[in-house]
């Protein structure tokens, strides 16, 4: 283990990718300077070849573990049959991803989209013409609420669900968001704001759409029973209920999707990031006839949706969620980490928050040498991959596959972070760079 009082150093080879990005990449999502080249199970490797545990699992991508060997030997089956773009044919792999999931959760229909943004417009575009076709809200009035610190995406139609955005992308996709038409602002997890905002304008909301546990804003999870009280201020004012488990879902909060915790049936589900086991970008959207049957020819779809390598490695990461038990699995390995943290008594972190593998801490009223960004950071040095989430909250979502050891191993790390975090000098990427001129 690296000395709290050795300097960070970047090796010459990670620095250039570093610079390529500087110089030739634009957006993105901050990246700490680690070069990563390639992953298996749980562990990373980066261009130097130092080695990482996982305990971020790329944003809950890789529930399953990285390039799991059922999932893996799916997609290249695919791929060496030459897999093509669907449109405008069908798919066998896209039609067999169909009906697992109907067979697993129940629904109707899948649609797929490539994103989970795309995922998430696709159910506001379901919410929207179900508004105007079935509950018969007047024509431009229809309105899709959501909870405050949402996350459903960055393209133009998701940032204008979000609480927070630059005005400088505005203006916005309207009659969305966390205000209902009166005015009335829903948090998260706050079962009165959403009891008001529905007495008020409970005939022109046509969908409330949530995260059952919020997760970019930290894995802020809600009152026990909230998702089932949202569920039934949702029937009570035949409003959608609508869950985005693009992050939570496929056994990452120890179900097989986390509003089974609580019992509920959403009327349309959002999934994504998991989906495909981290081999293909695929998202999609679950929902009853009542809903799905709406969708017209050519209104949902991209280009690469449904593509039949995601397919075949979705039906497979699929499987592997189930023979594997990875939901069960989620919520022993999950106890294991919190009770060892608990047990280190962590300075500087004031409580855990999560269910299953899915799980933040949260920093009290710190130092001002410990910031999630710098934890983050030093953790990277020694071989930890995280992330942070907000100004006190650092994400740890290891994979669902992750062994015992290797667990104890990234925690132990993890404690002597904060126990060094202090002594330390600047660290890399340890402030965000507002670029603009």
């Amino acid at each position: 283990m690296t000395s709290s009082k050795s300097p960070y150093t970047i090796s010459a080879k990670t620095q250039e990718v570093v610079d390529d990005y500087r110089k030739y990449v634009a957006g993105g999502f901050a990246p700490y300077p680690v070069a990563l080249t390639r992953v298996l199970g749980s562990q990373a490797w980066d261009i130097d070849e130092k080695q990482y545990i996982d305990f971020l699992s790329m944003y809950s991508v890789v529930n399953m573990g990285h390039n799991h060997p059922k999932i893996l030997a799916a997609a290249i089956k695919a791929m060496s049959e030459g897999a093509v773009i669907n449109l405008p044919f069908h798919s066998p792999y896209y039609g067999q991803l169909a009906e697992k999931l109907h067979q697993m959760f129940g629904y109707d229909k899948f649609v797929a989209m490539t994103s989970g943004a795309e995922a998430a417009d696709a159910a506001v575009k379901i919410a929207r013409k179900w508004g105007y076709l079935t509950k018969k809200i007047p024509e431009g009035k229809c309105h899709i609420l959501t909870a405050a610190a949402c996350y459903h995406g960055v393209t133009i139609s998701t940032v204008s669900l979000a609480s927070k955005k630059s005005h400088l992308f505005g203006p916005f996709v309207p009659s969305v968001g966390s205000t209902s038409p009166s005015g009335k602002v829903v948090a998260f997890g706050m079962i009165n704001d959403l009891r008001e905002a529905l007495e008020l304008d409970g005939e022109r909301i046509a969908a409330f759409m949530i995260e059952p546990i919020q997760g970019s804003a930290g894995i802020i999870v809600p009152p026990k029973g909230y998702l089932k009280e949202v569920a039934e201020l949702c029937k009570k004012h035949n409003v959608l209920f609508v869950c985005d488990e693009v992050q939570t879902g496929l056994g990452r909060t120890g179900a097989d999707l986390c509003h089974l915790r609580e019992g509920v049936r959403p009327d349309l589900v959002v999934l994504g990031k998991a989906l495909a086991g981290g081999m293909y970008a695929l998202s999609g959207v679950l929902g009853d006839d009542n809903t799905m049957s709406l969708i017209d020819p050519f209104e949902i779809g991209s280009t690469m949706a449904a593509n039949p390598v995601g397919c075949s490695a979705a039906i497979a990461a699929l499987d592997v969620l189930v023979d594997e038990q990875l939901s069960s699995r989620a919520n022993e390995m999950g106890a294991l980490l919190v009770s060892t943290l608990s047990a280190a008594d962590l300075p500087h972190v004031k409580e855990i928050t999560g269910h299953g593998l899915f799980y933040a801490l949260v920093l009290d009223d710190k130092p001002p040498k410990v910031t999630p960004r710098r934890i983050v950071s030093l953790l990277a040095q020694r071989g930890v991959l995280a992330s942070a989430a907000g100004l006190k909250r650092i994400r740890i979502c290891p994979p669902l596959t992750i062994s015992k050891e290797e667990l104890l191993k990234g925690v132990e790390i993890l404690i002597g972070v904060f126990k060094d975090i202090e002594d330390m000098g600047e660290l890399p990427a340890e402030v965000l760079v507002d670029v603009r001129h």
